[in-house]
């Protein structure tokens, strides 16, 4: 397994209940517990000097009950001054009993679900980012440690501070906090807005129609769209002699000011500025390509031990980078996050390079948990991935496998399923494949690239032997490689010794004449499982053999 460099990066009943408890609280004054130990809705009520008014919200929202029963949860609980000051400025009342309208009450019923995350997570995996696991409204809490002085000055959705932390209870974790944490309601170029600081991007995105593609919080199939974007502040444009959104007109597309046609040059700009995975600053790849919302480009991302460089130039002479400014950065939404950039963040045309396609971790829905793993979910939930016929599928993830990121795609029974790749920089590559192979359950496929057919075909229900393993001449002689030896298991097992996990040669020579995405195909010569892991693109170097090396090669 790749491990992260970025190493000075600071680093179910009862679940039903609290989405779905009815109007009329039931269960009032009863709990599941013989424990002597206190429940969180019993620690609550022990210090009320500190709780009292948040007990009332959590009564008038029927979740007080979920609260002191089974279960394994984290409650961010605002002090009862921290609450009072809420409601003055929310509602411009004093008390919780003021509170009657029914809209503000399913408010109230949001903003305790957004103070809840369905599972124990202690300050110990606080990072600077987005904590692991989603709150009951599937948004992601954040953490800051920008201010310095550890824990105690730990920034909550970069809004408010912790009071005490880890304090436990039967049923989970209680972190007290100074303030509420007001749930995400506004989308990405909104936020932006609101904060006042990147008036020409936002005139810019308006300009273009970005602002409201950038705004859409659910696509066409009802999943969540999570957006990251990069964004330029004023005082950054200023540097460049930008200083309004005429500057910037001027800078990029005198001539043409039409600047929603996808073609602009302003527009394409602004579009290069976005993309649908969902990243935080730790969540960057150490060294990968992302793609972003222009078509047919993508950011470079690589970490040293130090920091994180966007578009690094390969000169090897002076080579310059773009970074984020990390005060004015990880600032999230309800459809993503926004980070602002230390210089002008033009396109940038990369070379090629080694690409490794984790066909699951690599999605948008996985990097967001949409979809969870053992979920079984139709195609239409991917936005990258199609298969035929339409069945529910699933992508499974334990410590136990010797898969990158531990994960596999389990598919299998159908015709045929494609995937749109990463942008690959123009240029030519070697195209491997690896799968759980070895045994007679398995498919035979041909494998289509762009809708042409290209290599042989792919047949995983070749054995041991029959791939030459574990001889390596024998193995590429017979279209076989070993998987690598830094992708492993907990256990240490290897891909490289075991022949099950070993990569199949598509093509040693697919010619890319332009940068952009694909499409890439299976299709069933004969049915069975495919557990599919990774696709991958190796440079060929001219006058020489494919560049096979870097970590997945060690």
């Amino acid at each position: 397994m790749k491990t992260n460099k970025f190493i000075t990066w600071l680093g179910a009943v009862v679940l039903i209940m609290v989405v779905s408890v009815g109007c009329n609280d039931d269960l009032e004054d009863t709990t599941f517990f013989t424990s002597d130990e206190l429940t969180i809705i019993q620690t609550f009520e022990s210090q009320p000097e500190t709780f009292s008014a948040y007990i009332e919200i959590l009564q008038k929202t029927d979740f007080y009950n979920a609260l002191k029963s089974y279960g394994n949860y984290t409650c961010f609980a605002p002090t009862n001054e921290a609450v009072k000051a809420y409601l003055m400025e929310k509602f411009g009342v004093e008390s919780v009993s003021q509170i009657t309208n029914p809209e503000d009450i399913e408010f109230l019923k949001t903003l305790v679900k957004f103070q809840t995350i369905p599972s124990g997570r202690g300050t110990s995996g606080f990072v600077e980012g987005r904590l692991a696991d989603t709150t009951f409204t599937g948004d992601y809490i954040t953490t800051s440690f920008l201010k310095g002085g550890g824990i105690s000055n730990v920034e909550i959705n970069r809004t408010v501070g912790l009071e005490k932390y880890d304090i436990r209870a039967t049923n989970g974790l209680i972190h007290i906090i100074n303030g509420v944490l007001d749930p995400y309601v506004d989308p990405v170029p909104v936020v932006i807005e609101k904060a006042g600081k990147h008036t020409i991007f936002v005139e810019a995105l308006k300009q273009t129609g970005l602002y409201e593609s950038f705004s859409v919080i659910f696509n066409d199939f009802g999943s969540k769209n999570n957006f990251t974007i990069m964004a330029e502040s004023d005082e950054v444009f200023a540097q460049e002699g930008i200083n309004s959104f005429q500057d910037l007109v001027d800078r990029f597309s005198p001539d043409d000011s039409d600047f929603t046609n996808p073609q602009n040059d302003l527009y394409r700009f602004m579009a290069y500025h976005a993309t649908q995975n969902f990243l935080y600053s730790r969540n960057f790849p150490d060294d990968a390509f992302v793609n972003s919302y222009l078509e047919r480009n993508a950011w470079k991302s690589f970490k040293t031990e130090t920091e994180l460089r966007i578009n690094e130039t390969e000169t090897g002479t002076d080579d310059t980078w773009t970074s984020l400014i990390m005060d004015e950065s990880n600032f999230p939404a309800k459809n993503g996050v926004y980070h602002t950039v230390n210089k002008l963040f033009t396109i940038f045309t990369p070379k090629p390079k080694h690409i490794i396609f984790d066909v699951v971790s690599d999605q948008p829905e996985y990097q967001s948990r949409l979809i969870r793993a053992g979920q079984k979910v139709p195609s239409t939930s991917w936005e990258f991935i199609r298969w035929f016929p339409e069945g529910n599928k699933r992508y499974l993830q334990q410590s136990n496998r010797i898969n990158l990121n531990y994960n596999i795609l389990d598919v299998g029974g159908y015709s045929w399923i494609e995937f749109d790749t990463p942008v690959l920089p123009k240029g030519k590559y070697e195209m491997l494949i690896s799968s759980n192979g070895g045994n007679n359950a398995r498919g035979i496929f041909q494998v289509y690239w762009d809708g042409e057919p290209i290599g042989s075909l792919y047949n995983l229900t070749l054995n041991t032997n029959a791939k030459g393993f574990p001889d390596e001449a024998l193995m590429e002689s017979r279209g076989w490689r070993h998987g690598y030896k830094c992708i492993t298991n907990k256990a240490g097992v290897s891909q490289y010794d075991t022949a099950g996990a070993s990569r199949f040669i598509i093509t040693k020579e697919l010619l890319c004449p332009e940068q952009k995405r694909h499409v890439i195909r299976l299709e069933a010569v004969k049915a069975g499982g495919s557990p599919i892991d990774y696709i991958e693109w190796i440079p060929v170097v001219e006058n020489g053999p494919a560049d096979d090396s870097g970590c997945y090669n060690d």
